[in-house]
């Protein structure tokens, strides 16, 4: 979830040139490519939960407020371009469908 959150600040903000809503750590931490170095305190899972409703509240805020003008273009690793933020929020949906699947395929695996 705390990629999720990551990916979500990468494209939809920095490729905007506008400065993310998380602090550079967390997103080293989760950025793509990154890989878990061990468990998550219940803290840290708290504060990734608070994170995703948190961002996606502002992002939703900041996109009726048209900031997201100066978007950068970019391939994502499938050969799509993405020209905007409408692009890139049809991408983020695909993204996060794919991984919230991953999620919940691999916590029915943790209950049986």
């Amino acid at each position: 979830m705390g990629h999720l959150v990551a990916v979500q600040q990468g494209i939809c903000y920095q490729k905007a040139g506008l400065p993310p809503l998380i602090n550079d750590d967390f997103f080293k931490k989760f950025m793509p490519g990154s890989k878990p170095d061990g468990a998550f305190s219940k803290d840290e899972i708290v504060h990734i939960k608070q994170l995703l409703v948190i961002t996606l509240d502002q992002l939703e805020t900041d996109y009726n407020n048209l900031v997201f003008g100066n978007y950068t273009a970019w391939f994502t690793r499938l050969g799509t371009k993405v020209t905007n933020i409408d692009d890139c929020l049809e991408f983020l949906s695909f993204h996060e469908k794919l991984h919230s699947g991953t999620i919940m395929a691999l916590k029915r695996l943790g209950t049986n």
